[in-house]
């Protein structure tokens, strides 16, 4: 089994929460600031959502387990294959 862990996704979503965090806390911004701000966390947690499911790391965090039907990587806690939908319910029991 494989793990696959996305860092630099992290790294830029934490920096955009830190930013969002100083920017509302520490600075005395206006309304229209914040909500600017507001908007990018948004936007970028949307381009992280995005970059998730093209990857197809839904459940990036969790160890993967190549299919025995297609030979994709699939969540190995999960019954089914991510692709193929075979259930793969003995490639966990290992």
């Amino acid at each position: 089994m494989t793990m696959r862990l996305e860092w630099p996704v992290y790294v830029f979503t934490a920096c955009v929460f830190f930013a969002f965090a100083l920017g509302v806390q520490f600075l005395d911004l206006g309304t229209g600031a914040v909500v600017g701000l507001f908007l990018l966390l948004t936007v970028a947690y949307a381009w992280v959502a995005w970059v998730m499911i093209k990857q197809e790391a839904v459940l990036e965090l969790h160890a993967y387990a190549p299919c025995s039907s297609c030979t994709e990587l699939t969540p190995a806690q999960g019954t089914h294959c991510m692709h193929c939908g075979a259930v793969v319910a003995e490639v966990n029991a290992q």
